[in-house]
């Protein structure tokens, strides 16, 4: 019987990237092997630590529940798990890891050009950084789910780094839904300075002459009207926060534009996508991989509030274009639904579980003196 152990920071299954991706990489491995060991956010934290985020608990229970035992694969998406991989990697495990990465200096900065501080010191503090990246350097296989995201990981060391893009789970069985009968441009994500929400605020505002509405949804979006009266003096928007339905979000926009400075994927732009909507992203967004500039939508530069309000300007002036790049848009999606990334992951595991002998031993990473 092959045994895999499967470990997350992540609540499993829940609305969000981290949440679809795990859920989805679990079925992968349950159809490739035969019994599937999970250990997400809910079974690594007792409740005691529930209030505590602190990433390297995480690896410090993973390691505590599965001391011990043998298992011939040891798969992680993102965290923190380094002394988990080192222990089962002597053991003789293979380790997969899907990380997705985003360049960290482009988010830190981002956070510094506004005045803010940023709340990760995992990722932001240099030795920390290299405590949470040395299993990632021991694994036989990081995916990553953008070419973004592997030109970071190679840039920090990571070998053996295959792209498997992330999913979406929009039924596709008809029509898209029609376009609303309004102009109307849509976002929805959480509003962190590297998901570049600022400068689509700034696009949005400084169109002259364009009417419709800007749609802001997720959580955090219904406090954004302090910095919208500060960053621009025009426009209307409209400011929702956490939508219980994507499809009803999607539905009543025309656009949606994922403005990202820095982020590995972007499964929102999939979704707009598979409702039918041409999409506007930046090319710091790891999406803008699945996305045919000029076909399915616009790839425009990251920090560049002009280019967007230009992307805009065009499909709200050409309603045949808007029509044509909606209908693009989402038989382009059809590639990429849940079921087709899964036989991905099916394949790459598959390939991966050979008879191994033992590799070279890690050297537990304990950490050491900081450098100065």
């Amino acid at each position: 019987m092959t045994r895999v152990l499967f470990c997350t920071g992540d609540v499993v299954g829940i609305p969000t990237g981290g949440g679809q991706v795990t859920k989805n990489e679990i079925e992968a491995l349950a159809a490739a092997f035969t019994k599937v060991i999970v250990l997400g956010r809910n079974e690594l934290r007792p409740w005691q630590y529930q209030g505590h985020d602190i990433p390297f608990l995480d690896d410090f229970f993973a390691l505590a529940k599965t001391k011990g035992e043998l298992f011939d694969l040891v798969h992680v998406y993102s965290g923190t798990f380094s002394q988990t991989i080192a222990y089962h990697k002597e053991q003789g495990s293979r380790i997969t890891v899907t990380c997705p990465a985003h360049d960290r200096r482009e988010s830190i900065s981002e956070f510094q050009v506004l005045g803010l501080s940023y709340h990760h010191p995992h990722i932001q503090d240099d030795y920390l950084w290299g405590l949470m990246k040395q299993g990632l350097l021991w694994a036989d296989t990081v995916i990553a789910p953008s070419s973004l995201s592997k030109r970071f990981l190679e840039a920090e060391g990571c070998k053996n780094v295959e792209i498997i893009p992330h999913g979406h789970g929009v039924p596709m069985d008809g029509d898209a839904p029609p376009f609303p009968s309004e102009f109307r441009v849509g976002y929805l994500g959480a509003v962190g300075p590297d998901k570049g929400v600022i400068y689509l605020i700034r696009a949005w505002g400084g169109r002259v002459g364009g009417g419709g509405d800007l749609v802001l949804a997720g959580a955090g979006t219904e406090a954004l009207e302090p910095l919208i009266r500060r960053e621009v003096d025009g426009g209307r928007f409209v400011l929702l926060g956490h939508v219980p339905s994507v499809a009803d979000f999607f539905k009543q926009v025309s656009v949606y534009v994922q403005p990202s400075v820095s982020e590995s994927f972007g499964i929102e732009v999939l979704e707009a996508m598979a409702h039918g909507r041409p999409v506007v992203v930046s090319d710091g967004a790891g999406a803008s991989d699945v996305v045919r500039d000029g076909v399915d939508g616009f790839v425009v530069p990251s920090r560049n509030p002009e280019e967007i309000a230009l992307k805009i300007a065009m499909l709200q002036e050409e309603p045949e274009l808007l029509a044509s790049m909606g209908k693009a848009a989402y038989e382009h999606a059809k590639g990429f639904t849940w079921e087709r990334v899964k036989r991905q992951y099916v394949e790459l595991f598959r390939r991966l579980h050979a008879p191994v002998l033992p590799s070279v031993k890690p050297t537990q990473f304990v950490g050491g003196p900081r450098d100065g």
